[in-house]
């Protein structure tokens, strides 16, 4: 069956076809649904849902989320895993509790992991922080502000400022290193930057760049050790 709710109203656990909730909303349990779509005001436990998971407003998952596609609007919050089996996309303000997973990433505003973040493919325009691995083919980071993250590894990594002011002002901290095939980045603080082809911009300071093919570096940089691999 269908839960609809208009206002304000509980939704218990169970198995349901569709959810819509507007306006303000509590789900209690495990909820697992064909569908699911809030505006307003959300607070849950855990759900499934089989194709779309949406929230435009504000939203508070205790436990996971599990979802064919999920879409955020505004500000979400969830204890556990956000895991999504094609896209995942953000707009706005999110928090992880746990690992972000899905095909395809699509994170806009300001997005905090407190583990890693998995996909084929990832692209970021704002404020990543995530204490784990950023792993995935091609990794595109277009940042605004200072960021922390724990590792980034992948194919093709492009790292580099939103805004051509923020270049020298706001860095990118990566605690581990940067591992992939293709390289590009600027304005990050790492140990370690290894790939095949290696391109260090303006304002890097990297201890130690090892790379195989291709190595190029900005005379804004500071490198620490160079090594051909």
């Amino acid at each position: 069956m269908d839960m609809k709710i208009a206002g304000s109203g509980n939704i218990p656990s169970g198995e349901y076809e569709s959810v819509r909730t507007a306006g303000s909303a509590r789900l209690y349990g495990l909820v697992r649904c064909k569908d699911f779509s809030s505006a307003g005001s959300v607070h849950g436990e855990a759900i499934e849902s089989e194709n779309e998971f949406k929230t435009a407003g504000s939203g508070h998952f205790e436990g996971a989320i599990s979802a064919g596609s999920v879409s955020t609007a505004g500000s979400l919050r969830c204890d556990g895993d956000i895991i999504a089996d094609g896209t995942l996309k953000t707009a706005g303000s999110a928090r992880c509790g746990g690992s972000l997973k899905g095909a395809d990433i699509s994170l806009s505003g300001a997005v905090t992991v407190a583990n890693d973040v998995e996909a084929e493919k990832i692209k970021v325009k704002g404020i990543i922080n995530c204490e784990g691995l950023i792993n995935a083919e091609e990794v595109v980071i277009y940042y605004s502000d200072s960021m922390d993250i724990g590792s980034i590894g992948g194919s093709k990594i492009l790292i580099v400022s939103e805004r051509e002011r923020n270049k020298k002002r706001h860095s990118v901290n990566v605690k581990s290193s940067i591992e992939g095939d293709e390289i590009e980045i600027e304005g990050v603080n790492a140990p370690r930057v290894s790939g095949k082809s290696v391109i260090i911009g303006d304002y890097c300071e990297i201890d130690l760049v090892q790379y195989s093919d291709k190595f190029e570096a900005s005379s804004k940089a500071k490198i620490g050790t160079v090594e051909k691999i």
